[in-house]
Parts: structure tokens; C-alpha cells; sequence
């Protein structure tokens, strides 16, 4: 491990404008630990890099012999299936391949609702497929985390954000990971305002406007208003390369995390054009994998040089977070800067391959 580079990459973190949060560990064992501006305990918006809490937590009920992943979703909420979406099935959410991805006219329209549950849920089930579920995927920006929420919820008769916090957060050891604020946390201002950076497009000006509410920031919103820490969030990716246990306690099988990292399409599928973010996404169920040497150019968050077996999830270009079984590395890097999404993917890309460099170079 060369320590000369990970100072650097200290250094480039603290220089970025915003506050932030770097956690990075190596064979389970923290080897850095930045916080810009921020302390260690301060909880930040993970945007998408929350959804797969939800998603994991779905595929606890299957473990638990409560839900089959390839069973319809209307056996257990029919008004899901009354609008062509009866074959539709909590895998095909999971990667994103129901056919139906966005619940209103727009994701403009979901975002305006979204601090709704119930509105959320009802758009969500009245959508109309515009393809077969699972012959593609297209990002479910904010509906895939309301369709498997509500879903547990039927299955369950719990709140998704109690379930989470007793049968996930809790056991995982995550002390300061929420969906949704608090109220109090909110009117204390322990969470960070979001900021952007003067280019920022008026698309994200008003994205950042809207989330810098607190009937926002405190509503659950299971694919966008998970808050935490980089240590919190790395400390998850550890337990699920530790095959789902930590310190004793077992919080998945080791099946359940296989399961979860599978790919979900073959790599020419893989390769194609999302839809609706514009490039392409190599999905498992539950989260977006590495592309390895495959000879595709697209966005790649967790760097250039991440294996196919790399796990995680990028957040708005605002967090990311994953893991690389490979050299058994965790990196959770959260922000609260808004900034273009060129400037923002070459940064994520960047960083996460010095990283890598860094742990596989002795120094």
C-alpha cells in the first residue's frame, strides 16, 4: 500500500469546494478517514447511493421465506397489477427492468409527489409498461424505491423505515444512517445544506432547490432520502463483502449477498443504452456493477480500472460508494456539491482509481 499516494488523495478531497467525506478500508481495516469541513458523525443526503438499503431489504423478506422474488408483486399489492404490469415481478424492480420506470409523465412529475408516499404508490401502481418486464433495463430514478417500499410494507404491515432501521441499520451497526431526517436533526442543522458549483445546469439548481426543503429532506423517499455517513456506508459494503456478517452477528446469509451481486443481463444487454439516463448501467439486483475489460465507454463511477465483480452505487455524482472483492477495498466518498455531471463523473472516476492504485502498489 503506498501511503504517499493516499495522502494525496487526502489532499484533492480537502481542496474540492463543499464539504465531504472520504472512508476508505482495506482488508476491513480504515486507511483513510476524511472529513471536509464536516465532522465524522455528520449525516449526508446519499441521493441514489441509499437504494440499495431498500433493495437489500427485499432480499431479506426472501430469505425469510416472506416474499419470491420471481413472484408478481400484485399477489401482494393488486392494484399493482391492474395496469399491465400483473407479470411484473421484485426482481424486475430490483434491475430496474419492469417495463414501467418512470410512475407519472415525467421523472418532473414523480419528483413533485415524491414527499407523498401514498400519491407516490398509487402513480407508481397505475403506470403503464411501455415494454415487457425484464427484456431491458431503464432507470427507475425515484419509483423503484416506492414499489419495493411499498411492497415490504404489504408483505410486512411495518413502516419501510422501521424495518430498515431494527432489522438492517441496527444489526449492520450503522449508527447514524436514517431514511428520511429527522425533524430535530433538521431544525438543529446537524445535516448539510446542499450547495452547487456556479455552472451547475438549472436542471440541477432546481434538483438542489427541491431537496434543500425539510418536507423533503424528512419525507421517506427510499431511492433518494437515505442519510448517512462515509463511514456508515462503508461500513455496509463491508458487511456484504464479509458474505453479510459483522463482528458475530449475521444480518444476511451468504447466499442472500450472492444472490444480490449477481449480473442481471448478459453483457450485450448490458451494454445498451439506458433510456432514460442516457448511457449504459450494468445492473445485478440491487446494485450497479464494474464493467471489467469490457470494450464499452460510459459512465464509470467506481474507475476505470474496477473489476466486473465491483459493487456499489453512484449518487447524483454528488456520492459514491462500492466495493471491490478483488482487492478487498471499501470507498465511500459523500458530498453535499452540486456540480456539473462531466466535471462530477471524470472526479468519481478519478478518485476511485487513484484509490485502487494506491492499495495494489506496495509502496
Amino acid at each position: 500500500m503506498n501511503e504517499d499516494a493516499l495522502t494525496r488523495i487526502a489532499e484533492l478531497v480537502s481542496r474540492r469546494p463543499g464539504r465531504a467525506q472520504l472512508h476508505v478500508r482495506h482488508h476491513g481495516t480504515p486507511i483513510l478517514d476524511v472529513c471536509v469541513r464536516c465532522d465524522p458523525d455528520t449525516q449526508f443526503l446519499l441521493w441514489s447511493t441509499g437504494k440499495p438499503f431498500t433493495a437489500m431489504a427485499v432480499h431479506l423478506l426472501a430469505e425469510r421465506g416472506a416474499l419470491d422474488l420471481d413472484a408478481p408483486i400484485a399477489d401482494h399489492w393488486p392494484e399493482y397489477g391492474r395496469s399491465g404490469k400483473y407479470a411484473v415481478t421484485p426482481r424486475h424492480v430490483l434491475t430496474h427492468s419492469t417495463g414501467a420506470p418512470l410512475s407519472t409523465w415525467h421523472v418532473v412529475g414523480d419528483a413533485l409527489i415524491m414527499h407523498d408516499w401514498d400519491r407516490s404508490t398509487r402513480a407508481a401502481a397505475a403506470a403503464k409498461p411501455k415494454t415487457e418486464p425484464g427484456r431491458s433495463s431503464a432507470y427507475h430514478i425515484l419509483s423503484h424505491g416506492f414499489i419495493l417500499g411499498e411492497l415490504l410494507q404489504r408483505v410486512t404491515g411495518r413502516q419501510l423505515a422501521e424495518y430498515l432501521r431494527t432489522e438492517i441499520f441496527a444489526p449492520a451497526g450503522l449508527e447514524n444512517t436514517t431514511l428520511g431526517l429527522s425533524p430535530s436533526a433538521w431544525n438543529e442543522r446537524t445535516v448539510l445544506e446542499l450547495s452547487k458549483a456556479p455552472r451547475t445546469s438549472f436542471p440541477d439548481r432546481l434538483k438542489v432547490a427541491r431537496f434543500d426543503k425539510k418536507f423533503v429532506r424528512t419525507a421517506p423517499i427510499p431511492a433518494a432520502t437515505v442519510h448517512s455517513t462515509a463511514r456508515d456506508v462503508a461500513r455496509f459494503h463491508h458487511l456484504l463483502l464479509n458474505g453479510g456478517s459483522r463482528d458475530g452477528v449475521a444480518v444476511f446469509k451468504p447466499e442472500t449477498v450472492q444472490e444480490a451481486l449477481k449480473p442481471a443481463f448478459a453483457d450485450t444487454e448490458a451494454m445498451r443504452i439506458d433510456p432514460v439516463i442516457g448511457h449504459a448501467v450494468r445492473w445485478s439486483p440491487a446494485f450497479q456493477l464494474g464493467w471489467g475489460t469490457m470494450p464499452i465507454e460510459t459512465a464509470k463511477p467506481f474507475g476505470r480500472t474496477a473489476g466486473k465483480e465491483v459493487f456499489g452505487h453512484n449518487g447524483s455524482n454528488y456520492c459514491n460508494a462500492w466495493a471491490d472483492p478483488e482487492h478487498d477495498l471499501v470507498v465511500a466518498y459523500l458530498s453535499n456539491r452540486m456540480t456539473p455531471r462531466g466535471p462530477a463523473l471524470a472526479w468519481q472516476t478519478e478518485i476511485s482509481d487513484l484509490i485502487r492504485t494506491a492499495v495494489s502498489r506496495q509502496s
